[in-house]
């Protein structure tokens, strides 16, 4: 019995250290809503701070309450609300506000709130970049952040000088996308899907440089570097998809003419079918390997493999086309070269058939001899 009391007394106290107070934060409003410009915005941002009781306590008075935002001096007040009842503001300047736990250590059957704005100025940055506004968290006894009470509210602060350079750039990037769709303006290819794209992009960088807006002139640029990454991943796949295709056309080509070359001229032994056949082999497999790199989206890797496709392709069909024409302008190296093959198989035949006549001719008379000599004795 004295055991299970011990057990239910530790119990309460793990119970007890555990239930300390989580702080919760609500009612948060931050005004400008949107993004920030660097060292001009003006920021405010309001909220209120909950300290449910638990454990006895609406916090622990051990640990500390630390207010923090990376804006420019930042300036806090804040005031306890106790049982409904409001206490005058405190107003303290700096990126780290920290209040002791025993302000905020009640026993648990008060009510506490705190009610704080924070005003400061949006940051200097060199690039555009996410920066806290508030941020609140519960610091134990040694001053470490406690992650679960955390809460932090960030803002993109936006340089205007940075927004200028990166509107050249989305042009050059552009003008470049420009000559590429060009280069790639060839029959059979349908570049509708990438001319899109390309006209979102350049609307969008044309509305960046109109506005005055620099947080308007950062969406309309992040429209357009979207659009221009999307039109140059469609122009890789359609360029790569045509130049298989062609690969295709001209393998199949070659196809023909190999089974014209075995069944319509019996060229099927003809040594000069083997090279073409390897190029056409490896021209399909090169085609293989670049279709499964594309849908991979390696891209690069598909374009590498297309080109050589491609390659190996024009050259069996080169060489398919240059027998083609030594046996329609001599009709009889089709069967010449046939009927050397028959001569070759047939003297293969006859050396065969001598070889073992010759055999059978000398077995035979060792055969007679050794007769002839069981006979004498």
């Amino acid at each position: 019995m004295r055991n299970v009391c011990t057990c239910v007394v530790v119990l309460f106290l793990c119970l007890l250290v555990q239930g300390i107070a989580a702080i919760s934060v609500g009612n948060i409003a931050i005004t400008p809503s949107g993004s920030l410009i660097s060292g001009q915005t003006q920021v405010r941002s309001t909220f209120i701070i909950e300290f449910p009781a638990s454990g006895g306590k609406t916090f622990d008075d051990t640990n500390s309450l630390q207010l923090s935002s990376e804006m420019d001096n930042p300036t806090w007040t804040y005031s306890l609300v106790l049982d409904e009842v409001e206490n005058p503001s405190k107003t303290e300047v700096g990126q780290n506000v920290n209040i002791n736990g025993w302000l905020l250590s009640y026993p648990a059957k008060r009510e506490l709130s705190m009610k704080v704005t924070m005003e400061g100025t949006a940051p200097v940055v060199d690039g555009t970049s996410e920066k806290i506004v508030i941020a609140v968290r519960e610091l134990d006894s040694k001053g470490k952040a406690i992650a679960s009470s955390e809460v932090i509210k960030k803002a993109l602060v936006i340089n205007p000088s940075q927004v200028k350079e990166s509107i050249q750039q989305a042009r050059e990037k552009l003008a470049s996308l420009r000559s590429e769709i060009d280069a790639a303006m060839i029959p059979g290819l349908d570049l509708s899907a990438v001319e899109a794209k390309y006209n979102e992009a350049n609307t969008a960088i044309q509305n960046a440089d109109s506005t005055s807006d620099y947080s308007r002139a950062q969406s309309y640029l992040n429209t357009a570097i979207s659009a221009i990454s999307d039109a140059q991943t469609l122009l890789s796949e359609f360029t790569i998809q045509k130049t298989l295709n062609d690969a295709d056309a001209k393998i199949g080509e070659v196809s023909s003419l190999i089974t014209d070359f075995r069944v319509n001229k019996s060229m099927g032994s003809d040594p000069r079918l083997t090279p073409i056949l390897l190029a056409h082999d490896n021209a399909a497999g090169l085609v293989s390997e670049a279709r499964d790199a594309l849908s991979a989206k390696n891209y690069d890797q598909a374009r590498t493999k297309a080109t050589d496709a491609a390659a190996k392709a024009d050259e069996a069909l080169a060489e398919a086309y240059t027998l083609k024409q030594q046996v329609e302008s001599n009709p009889l190296s089709g069967a010449a070269s046939m009927a050397a093959g028959i001569l070759v198989g047939g003297m293969v035949i006859i050396v065969a058939v001598v070889v073992i006549a010759i055999v059978a001719i000398v077995g035979y008379l060792l055969f007679r001899r050794r007769r002839k000599w069981d006979e004498l004795g």
